[in-house]
């Protein structure tokens, strides 16, 4: 969602329309590989983790995509994680 200070209310963009509803499309390496994921991941604490990262390294007024700093083998690795434990619970030291 954005604000135009130049309207008065907030509108938001279309999604593309390779998007289902509920998923997100996310970028992944300086690649800036694409992956269409669920919205739910957002809340799983690696995926929370990530975020912090990508809040690190890119701050919140990044021009354009979800843009996340990790290798794609990882995130690959992050995925099957979050697919395998998707209530957030994961062995310590499991991300390698």
């Amino acid at each position: 969602m954005y604000f135009d200070s130049d309207e008065e209310s907030c509108t938001s963009p279309k999604p593309p329309p390779d998007v289902p509803k509920g998923y997100l499309a996310v970028y992944v390496s300086l690649e800036l590989r694409r992956f269409i994921i669920p919205t739910s991941y957002l809340a799983h604490s690696v995926f929370k983790i990530l975020l912090e990262k990508t809040e690190e390294e890119f701050g919140y007024n990044h021009n354009g995509g979800l843009t996340l700093p990790c290798e794609i083998k990882k995130f690959k690795y992050l995925l099957k994680c979050i697919e395998n434990h998707p209530k957030g619970y994961l062995v310590e030291n499991s991300v390698p």
